[in-house]
């Protein structure tokens, strides 16, 4: 039962420690789930990262909220499992590998048979597709990997199958004629959250429309002029005034010279534009809905690559932007073209293909979410599922409270294929979660299967049950699903709160009859040191293995945990993240020195009551942390937690302590000597354990040399709880005195350039008996932690010393003679420089004060401001002028 004593390096190498612990705790199996003296499951998925990602800070922030989590649980006792998985990626995944097609065959994916292309894919997948893990990996995320799932694996590939089947028996799921984001390039239909806008610098169109039997005409405006064939309606606010009397009337579409009804809706902005709208159902959202109000007919000008079809006449072929510039040119020929006027407005575009998207319509496949919607808000508001903070539970809300028909199909061909069968003889259709061969209805051989894929999110929203192996009962036993379904928590970013946490609330309640998880932590999104979104165009992004190479995985994860609490953003700023660096070091530097001294004792403490003050407090001390950290996990308060323990560390245990032990610890052997190695030793273990969770690698590393042989790996240790027997609180609030007290010296010295040799006497004022008799006894402690020859402790009733320097603290005054210590002349100098100063700076904020306008006109916050400042530049002129008179007198 030793310690082991090899002398560490001068400097901690983390990618040495970093390769040889992860490697020992996957051969170890100590990511598996096991039973603990909690007797209860925690289980965390990890949100499917796309097969063709590289992880970026978002991710690593995932992965150090979600592992830290996991880590905390499973020293708890918890049956721990963190689930890892890879996300196929339709759209993404399919770009990628035809880009790379076309650049060394230069042919497109119709050049394939169907089966041909996606082997081409799945090749591409199984040499790149893992990559993203190992970055987890290297992250320290603790998964066990034998989990490992695919959305495109058999048993997702059933759940899938098994839901949309069921689904379309209900007529839950439907086919319909529907406008939707369609990606001209990608020749897809595509998702709202796989749109991307931008601001993009276009044109008002001012466009006459004639209107029938009538001299009289109406102003259209619009930025889409090449639309106007698919027109099918012109629209008012039935309460304008200037055009209510056309309602009913009909309107001639220029260079088509189509009759169009005009319309009243109340969409019609009457304080925008021109106050008449140009309605085109098959090609805006906005139209679409007017559409379907007064029932128009809908026209489609576009073909699937975005041309224009034969309703597009002479510019039939066309792109929409060619076109754009030549219908603009024919109306101008026509004197129809009123106004062009530059209008920057936002476009979107497709995320993967970059191309403008064309609002569509397409017969796609749609699921009904009306009744599943109702269910997953009431699942929260319940109470069955709550978020963490619980502010985001309204993004949730305003989704599900609201929804629309979910566009369930994509035109592409890798993905899960629409289980939905159509017989050529005889017309039937019907789906079923096998591969057909015959019609179900005439048994016709001749048949074939929807030739489009499901959107991705459909397989994600079935993870939480498909991960563990539902729908199939011999997958579920094995993966232990009644075990750790629902899960614990979701961790995730608030960008997929309708796209993927609402889903999932809605498959699961529909599926099991329980919500999937039993809460949700929104972390924050990680922006750049100066707050801004991190993107390529401002080539400000942080690559998370530069700062592992940099820094190290346990700098960077606490630099990531330091910023995760309630907060919308954490700006990352790589100086921060070497500050954490700085404090790593500091750990691994705490225990080079105390080493030396640990084989001589052991870590545990036998008897409580021969502890002398310093020992009762820095135990209690650690007490109050561990305290604090277990209440800060429980809410997800990583910020917090990582803040305690960075106190600890730093404030208590290396400056403090660790100072207070030095003689001991180069005295002769004795109990006493003895007795203070053990506390060091103890509270050291302690220390790494609370560490543990938030920086595994170094924490792992320095227990490997502090255990004995009996004991484990820490990542299996038990968490430090708070432990009664050890809440000294009187040692701890008379220590945490003293400590103010030194602090406040050590500040009043600096702030007069006193050497740090240079003796000094100081007078302590305080009305609490007992922190009289306290500093009394201490004073050894004062005169080697603050360089004190005298000190002199009283009531406030006392007398002051005239010519000192004053600190106040809540309990203690703190008064430095500094006659005979400085030259006093040049210190009145310096504080009448600093009064004049002080005062022309209060006359500033005064005047502004004064200022009538001033303080009627300007915003709240500054008027704030500018209170708060003349407030306090008014308290540090009277601190000056009593300092002046101190050092007068």
């Amino acid at each position: 039962m030793t310690t082991n004593t090899t002398e560490l390096a001068t400097t901690y190498s983390p990618k040495e420690v970093e390769s040889k612990w992860y490697k020992s705790w996957e051969k170890g199996n100590y990511f598996k789930p096991k039973k603990g003296k909690a007797n209860k499951p925690y289980c965390i998925i990890v949100p499917p990262p796309n097969v063709t990602g590289k992880l970026h800070a978002g991710h690593a922030l995932d992965i150090t909220t979600q592992d830290s989590l996991i880590r905390f649980k499973r020293m708890k006792g918890y049956e721990t499992l963190f689930l890892p998985g890879l996300d196929h990626a339709g759209i993404a995944t399919q770009s990628v590998v035809e880009k790379m097609v076309f650049e060394q065959e230069k042919k497109t994916r119709r050049d394939f048979k169907r089966e041909e292309f996606v082997k081409k894919i799945w090749d591409w997948k199984e040499e790149y597709g893992n990559f993203i893990l190992d970055q987890q990996r290297a992250m320290g995320a603790s998964c066990d990997w034998d989990y490992l799932t695919f959305t495109l694996d058999p048993i997702p590939n059933q759940a899938v199958k098994k839901f949309f089947v069921d689904m379309y028996n209900q007529k839950m799921i439907y086919q319909s004629d529907y406008i939707v984001n369609w990606d001209p390039m990608l020749q897809s239909a595509i998702s709202e959250a796989e749109v991307e806008h931008k601001d993009v610098q276009g044109n008002f169109y001012h466009i006459k429309y004639r209107i029938k039997d009538s001299e009289s005409t109406l102003e259209v405006a619009t930025t889409r002029p090449e639309t106007l064939f698919g027109d099918t309606a012109v629209a008012v606010n039935p309460n304008d005034e200037r055009y209510k009397h056309l309602i009913g009337k009909m309107a001639i579409i220029p260079i088509c010279n189509r009759e169009v009804p005009i319309i009243g809706d109340e969409h019609v902005d009457l304080e925008k534009g021109t106050g008449c709208l140009k309605v085109t159902p098959g090609h805006d959202f906005n139209d679409f809905e007017i559409g379907k109000r007064h029932k128009l007919p809908i026209i489609n000008i576009l073909n699937l690559d975005g041309t224009l079809n034969d309703h597009g006449m002479e510019f039939k072929g066309m792109s929409t932007k060619e076109a754009r510039k030549k219908v603009a040119k024919k109306l101008e020929e026509l004197e129809i073209l009123l106004d062009t006027k530059n209008h920057m407005h936002p476009v979107g575009h497709g995320e993967r293909s970059g191309v403008p998207i064309e609002p569509m319509i397409s017969k796609q496949w749609f699921v009904n979410v009306t009744d599943m919607s109702k269910r997953a808000v009431e699942a929260v508001e319940n109470g069955d599922m709550k978020f963490y903070p619980k502010e985001w539970e309204n993004t949730y809300y305003s989704w599900l409270r609201n929804p629309k028909d979910w566009c369930v199909s994509r035109q592409l061909w890798w993905g899960h294929q629409i289980p939905v069968f159509y017989c050529d003889d005889c017309g039937h259709q019907w789906a079923s979660e096998h591969n057909e061969i015959e019609c179900s209805k005439c048994k016709s051989k001749k048949m074939h299967q929807d030739p489009d894929v499901l959107d991705t999110w459909f397989s994600s929203g079935l993870w939480p049950m498909s991960t563990l192996g539902w729908p199939n009962p011999e997958a579920m036993k094995e993966k232990k699903f009644d075990t750790f379904f629902p899960n614990s928590v979701l961790i995730t970013g608030h960008d997929i709160i309708f796209f993927w946490v609402a889903r999932m609330m809605m498959m699961s309640l529909q599926t099991q009859n329980k919500v999937p998880f039993s809460d949700t932590y929104i972390h924050a999104i990680v922006r750049d040191k100066l707050g801004r979104k991190m993107s390529k165009s401002l080539g400000n992004g942080i690559d998370p293995f530069d700062m592992i190479a940099q820094y190290g995985t346990d700098a960077f994860r606490f630099a990531l945990a330091a910023g995760a609490g309630y907060n919308r953003g954490i700006n990352l700023d790589p100086e921060r993240i070497g500050g954490y660096r700085n404090f790593i070091n500091k750990v691994w530097n705490a225990y080079r020195f105390i080493q030396p001294h640990l084989e001589s004792s052991s870590a545990k403490i036998t008897d409580l009551t021969k502890l002398d003050h310093h020992e009762r407090w820095i135990l209690a001390e650690l007490n109050s942390t561990s305290k604090i950290m277990n209440e800060s996990f429980e809410v997800y308060r990583y910020d917090d937690a990582s803040a305690a323990i960075y106190s600890f560390v730093y404030d208590k245990y290396c400056s403090w302590f660790i100072e207070l032990s030095k003689n001991i610890l180069n005295g002769e052997a004795s109990p006493v000597k003895s007795q203070r190695i053990s506390v060091l030793k103890f509270v050291f273990k302690k220390m790494l354990a609370l560490l543990h969770p938030i920086t595994p690698f170094i924490t792992e590393e320095l227990w490997s040399h502090l255990k004995d042989d009996t004991e484990d790996l820490l990542i299996v240790q038990a968490y430090p709880e708070f432990d009664a027997t050890l809440d000294f609180k009187t040692d701890q609030d008379q220590m945490n005195k003293f400590v103010e007290v030194v602090t406040g010296i050590r500040n009043l010295r600096a702030s007069v350039n006193i050497k740090p040799k240079d003796e000094v006497s100081v007078e302590l004022f305080t009305d609490n008996i007992d922190l009289i008799t306290y500093f009394r006894k201490n004073l050894i402690n004062f005169q080697e932690l603050a360089r004190v020859k005298e000190l002199s402790v009283g009531s406030k009733e006392l007398n002051r010393p005239n010519k000192s320097i004053m600190n106040v603290l809540t309990h203690t005054e703190i008064f430095l003679p500094l006659e005979g210590v400085i030259d006093l002349k040049e210190q009145v100098n310096r504080l009448e420089k600093e009064l004049a100063k002080t005062k022309a700076d209060y006359q500033k904020y005064e005047s502004r004060m004064n200022n009538e306008n001033f303080m009627k006109n300007a915003p709240e916050a500054v008027r704030e401001e500018v209170k708060q400042g003349e407030r306090d530049l008014k308290e540090k002129i009277t601190s000056l002028e009593e300092n002046l008179i101190q050092f007068k007198g």
